[in-house]
């Protein structure tokens, strides 16, 4: 069945609405190649207009332009939409330059053997966290999995809290906007409590979420940054709350916080240098008398 989407005229304009300005517009083309990116199929306008809260003439004005310039293609058959082969040709050269999941393919091997538990890596993508590679446990009877193209609810979950810690503030009060809902009932649905929480993860670089994902499961997360402060992704171990105790244990944060922090190094970030320093200094002050 054909999506109905030829109504939308390139000429339409929805009632009232304002004048775009250009910096809004580069902000919802680029949503528009996330979702299709993340669809792994092609997609008509009514579908992605819904995802993203936008009208259809909007995002048909905004297809129509992406598809000039090759970035997306589309399908005469069914008026759907799929990423273009200018998008292939951008992510070659963007590979070349910088590949995180190959930098981390030991560093998750690393976190599986010493820990012993799944190891995750997880990119942020407008805010929310995706799960781009894992290396599953070899050494539970049960194995606990994550795979590639996940993308765990932002509030309810240590990696989805990790990346919004460090996103913009619009992002997170987008992410928040009440009502919140989770995957149990132990899931953390408060914006105020996720707020405050989001503020401990950047005092402490990690988070982790018991039973909020799934009961009896627990997750710990910690963040990589390039440049600074930028974060360029999340690691994460995922395994039964009995092997993975809330608070997790001090050996397996610094395995997460080692690993992170070499990726963070390679890419040019001084963050877990000077967090290090700033966790120093407290436990100076602690002792104290």
């Amino acid at each position: 069945m054909q999506d109905s989407d030829n109504d939308d005229a390139p000429g339409d304009i929805e009632p009232g609405a304002k004048k775009i300005n250009s910096v809004e517009a580069v902000k919802v083309a680029v949503r528009v190649l996330d979702e299709l990116a993340l669809a792994r199929r092609p997609m008509g306008v009514t579908e992605i207009a819904d995802l993203l809260g936008e009208t259809k003439p909007r995002i048909y004005r905004h297809l129509s332009t992406l598809r000039e310039v090759g970035l997306v293609e589309q399908d005469h058959a069914t008026d759907r939409y799929r990423l273009g082969w200018r998008v292939f040709q951008l992510g070659e050269a963007a590979g070349a330059q910088f590949d995180l999941r190959t930098r981390a393919e030991p560093y998750l091997t690393r976190m599986r053997d010493e820990l012993k538990e799944t190891a995750v890596l997880a990119v942020p993508i407008n805010g929310r966290a995706m799960v781009i590679a894992n290396v599953d446990s070899l050494h539970a009877r049960i194995t606990l999995s994550v795979k590639p193209g996940n993308r765990p609810v932002p509030h309810g979950s240590s990696l989805g809290r990790v990346t919004m810690a460090f996103s913009s503030q619009s992002i997170q009060d987008e992410l928040l906007t009440p009502p919140l809902s989770g995957d149990t009932d132990l899931s953390m649905t408060s914006p105020d409590d996720v707020r405050a929480r989001l503020a401990m993860i950047r005092e402490r670089f990690y988070d982790i979420s018991d039973g909020e994902v799934m009961v009896g499961v627990n997750t710990v997360s910690v963040p990589i940054f390039r440049k600074g402060d930028e974060l360029a992704g999340a690691l994460a171990i995922v395994g039964s709350i009995t092997n993975v105790p809330n608070p997790p244990r001090r050996s397996q944060l610094d395995v997460l916080h080692t690993c992170a922090s070499e990726l963070s190094a390679q890419l040019g970030s001084d963050a877990y240098e000077r967090f290090r320093m700033r966790m120093q200094a407290h436990a100076h002050l602690s002792g104290l008398q």
